[in-house]
């Protein structure tokens, strides 16, 4: 497993060497920045680092919104197997000012270990809820001299879904491909599994998918290096994902057992695992009802990556 895991996260994805930028680099207008992070029973060990982490990011955006000029919205939710957004404490909806959250955050109520892990209907909640404020972002700039958007999702786990009964992998992945084909910087890290394998099933690019070690060092690393993608972007450059330094210092010990691993119920309703039978679907059917037609859950085995047609 060390071996695999080895390879998909620190050999598979090559970062451009080149750190010169551009002479000109126009600051955009408004900068928008979600956050979605697991508060289930299972991130105890990884709790502190999530919460320094959360409010480093936090800390990050306000000093990206006092450098660009920009205006700078945040959403924060965490989830168990219910999900909280509670940047609704601060704003109009949804999404708040950075001028109005608080610059101490209640980080310890925000992500106190509970309960199970309901992922993929989160995850493609928030993402629908981005992807409306962002076209309602564009709209207000019509019009401006800068109409520039800096767009950056992020998504935070430690395991696998158990508590999901809405929405399938399919669902996520196609809203999540829309906005990186619309500009969005769509990050995903994920500790106790191969994190580009879950992250391309998710619709995230290989890239800006990250696996981190479910220790407070490793946790921490893996935070400090979203923030640092994040804020490239809020300088106006397009981010090419998680440099090799990012992976290496975020990367699980090779000596991890793969008895930790965290294993998928029979019990989820929707499928997150792809069977290995002869029905498998090819990468353009994966739509077709081939999944929500089974009346039981198929015999789980570790998911491939799964190519879905741009």
């Amino acid at each position: 497993m060390a071996s695999l895991t080895t390879l998909s996260c620190l050999d598979s994805v090559k970062r451009n060497n080149t750190t010169t930028r551009p002479d000109a680099v126009r600051p955009p207008a408004v900068i928008l920045f979600e956050y979605i992070g697991d508060r289930s029973g299972s991130t105890s060990n990884i709790a502190a680092a999530q919460m320094t982490g959360l409010q480093k990011c936090i800390d990050d955006r306000r000093e990206d919104a006092i450098n660009t000029g920009a205006t700078c919205f945040v959403s924060i939710t965490t989830f168990d197997d219910e999900a909280t957004t509670f940047t609704t404490e601060w704003g109009g909806d949804e999404y708040a000012n950075i001028k109005d959250i608080p610059k101490v955050l209640d980080v310890q109520t925000m992500l106190e270990p509970r309960g199970c892990t309901r992922l993929v209907d989160t995850a493609y909640e928030r993402a629908i809820a981005f992807e409306n404020k962002l076209s309602e972002i564009h709209e207000s700039l019509k019009g401006k001299d800068n109409d520039k958007v800096v767009a950056v999702f992020t998504l935070s786990t430690d395991g696998m879904d158990n508590a999901s009964d809405k929405y399938k992998i399919q669902d996520l992945n196609a809203v999540i491909r829309r906005l990186r084909k619309g500009g969005a910087e769509m990050m995903f890290l994920a500790a106790n599994q191969d994190a580009i394998a879950t992250g391309t099933n998710f619709g995230f690019a290989a890239t800006h998918a990250m696996t981190f070690g479910a220790t407070p060092s490793t946790a921490k690393a893996a935070f400090n290096g979203m923030s640092q993608v994040t804020r490239d972007s809020s300088e106006g450059m397009r981010s090419p994902g998680f440099s090799q330094a990012m992976r290496q210092s975020s990367a699980p010990s090779h000596n991890s057992s793969r008895t930790n691993q965290p294993m998928m119920p029979s019990s989820l309703r929707m499928t997150t695992c792809v069977p290995q039978d002869s029905g498998a679907p090819s990468p353009t059917n994966l739509t077709s009802g081939w999944f929500s037609g089974r009346s039981t859950a198929p015999t789980l085995t570790r998911s491939p990556v799964v190519h879905f047609s741009e």
